[in-house]
This record gives structure tokens, sequence and C-alpha cells, in this order.
């Protein structure tokens, strides 16, 4: 490869490669100055750089973390999803992997802090329980390391979070919780929201309510 020109983008933080036939190769600075090619004067061209598949392969990890950045300008995605996107660009696993470590050594992805703020809002929005929380994260393609990482670092009371869903479930007072079955439809109804057996019947002790001449709460 014969290059004949560079220079700077505006930004300052590309370095783009003029070779002789008029092809061009924009690089990252960082990988410039590691291949001596940064701060060049037109007395030094042209240069012959004897490894085409290194500019090709720089060139294209830089695209590949500009189409990353892109996604990312529409909403948070962790690494899998952005591998996923990066795949269906046809980028080869080795560019995805450079370009995916750029970008998290730059601090702009980390799925621990994303998979943490995940977490809390799911349970601070939809008032979901523990595993159907688990289970959401697992489909926007968090590691289990990091859900049980969020778990931990968030600190959550759900049966203050199971009340909440309650008083909001039972506010319409179509819910009769003396009728067995109805009760017990409730209770499924929360299951299906995530949370325990336990944490169910804790909580809707506090609920008044009778059943067979008995009185609960």
């Amino acid at each position: 490869m014969i290059i004949i020109k560079s220079y700077i983008s505006k930004g300052g933080s590309e370095v783009t490669l003029e070779c002789e036939y008029k092809e061009k190769y924009t690089i990252t600075l960082a990988d410039a100055k590691r291949l001596g090619l940064s701060e060049l004067s037109d007395e030094d061209f042209p240069i012959d750089f004897a490894d085409d598949e290194l500019i090709e392969f720089l060139s294209q990890k830089l695209k590949a973390i500009k189409y990353a950045t892109y996604l990312l300008q529409f909403s948070d995605k962790s690494e899998r999803v952005l591998r996923r996107k990066m795949h269906e660009k046809e980028y080869s696993d080795e560019i995805i992997d450079e370009a995916l470590s750029v970008l998290r050594e730059g601090g702009i992805i980390s799925d621990g802090n994303l998979c943490l703020n995940k977490y809390l809002s799911i349970a601070n929005t939809k008032l979901y329980g523990p595993h159907r929380i688990k289970s959401e994260l697992f489909s926007k393609g968090f590691s289990s390391e990091d859900i049980k990482a969020a778990e931990e670092s968030a600190g959550l009371d759900f049966y203050e979070l199971c009340r909440e869903l309650c008083d909001k479930l039972l506010c319409s007072g179509k819910v009769n919780l003396s009728d067995r079955k109805e009760r017990d439809k409730f209770k499924a109804k929360l299951s299906r929201y995530g949370y325990g057996f336990e944490t169910v019947n804790t909580v809707l002790q506090g609920f008044e309510f009778t059943d067979d001449d008995e009185t609960y709460f």
C-alpha cells in the first residue's frame, strides 16, 4: 500500500489515509499514532506501508465503532444486542470484539451500569417482582452475572413494591379477596408479575378480608 497523503479530521479523533489509486482509509487517531502515521509532513510521503490488511481492518473497526455509537443514540443497548446488530451488518467477530473494547474502555458502554439502571427502572415503573425482572433483563441480552450484581446493588424492598402493586390492582374494588377463588386468581396474577409465594402471602396479610368466617390481616 502506497500512502500519498494523510489528514486529521476536524474533531481531531480520526486520520484519513489517501493511497496512490485514490483509495481512502479512515482510522482512529490512536491507531494512527501506534502505526507512526499521525504526525507526518508532506515531505514524508509517499510511504510504502507493507501491511494492507491491517489498515483495512482498522478502517473497518472505526466503521463498526461509529455504527454502534449511532445505535446508542436511539436507546441504551447491551453488548449482546450491539454484537447482534453489527453481525447483521456483516462485521467480523474480530472487528466487533475490537470495536466493543474501544467503547467499553471509553466508558461509552457498560453492561454492569446499564443492567442496574434497567433493573431499577423496570422495578419502579412496572412494579415487577425479582423473577419477572430477571426474565426481562435476560431477554434484553444481559448476562446472569450482570443481573445478579444489579440485584445485589439495587437494594429493593420487594415486599413494599408488591404492596404498591396490590394497592394499584385492588383500587377499583373489582377483586373480592374474601372469595377464595378470586383470591387464588389474584395470587396467580401477582406470581405472573414476578413475585414469589412467600412474598405474596406475606403482603396479602396486610389486606383485610374475610373467608370461611375467619378474618385475615
